[in-house]
């Protein structure tokens, strides 16, 4: 099962104890609905979908039509966010970019953001040279990633 610390296990600080608790309060009781994609196992984190992608290439021919139907079917289920975590994926084309850009205006429509997470240097490149990483918040875990889209208070509770 993802586990929402994944990147900073072993720290022991009452923002990580803080963001323990929120996280078990958001995680749904019931088993988190599928989605048919053979691209990324999705867990629910209150009303953000956290996709984590399990192939290592996303090409026109090797997962364009399925990134668009993995989002779509996110974003119908009720995402109010998506955060995208690609740290196995080390290629990927403009036909996914276009996917990725075509998800994130349907989403922003409605309020809603698209982040990434462990990127890869490659993957990296990629959306520093089309200039979308402007557009896409590209956060380090997705700890961040749910801080940055105001999922994650940034003061501890209490």
């Amino acid at each position: 099962m993802w586990n929402l610390l994944t990147k900073i296990a072993g720290a022991n600080t009452p923002e990580l104890d803080q963001a323990q608790d929120l996280a078990q309060q958001n995680l749904q009781t019931e088993p988190p609905a599928t989605i048919k994609s053979g691209l990324a196992r999705v867990e629910p984190v209150g009303s953000v979908a956290v996709a984590t992608f399990t192939v290592t290439h996303l090409s026109r021919e090797q997962g364009a039509e399925s990134l668009t139907e993995l989002l779509d079917g996110l974003m119908n289920m009720g995402a109010s966010h998506l955060i995208l975590d690609i740290q196995n994926v080390q290629y990927m084309d403009s036909a996914c970019l276009g996917s990725l850009v075509a998800a994130l205006n349907r989403m922003a429509a409605s309020g809603g953001q698209i982040a990434l997470v462990n990127t890869a240097t490659s993957v990296q490149d990629l959306f520093r040279m089309t200039r979308l990483d402007r557009v896409f918040p590209i956060c380090k875990d997705v700890m961040s990633a749910l801080k940055k889209l105001g999922q994650l208070p940034d003061e501890p509770l209490g």
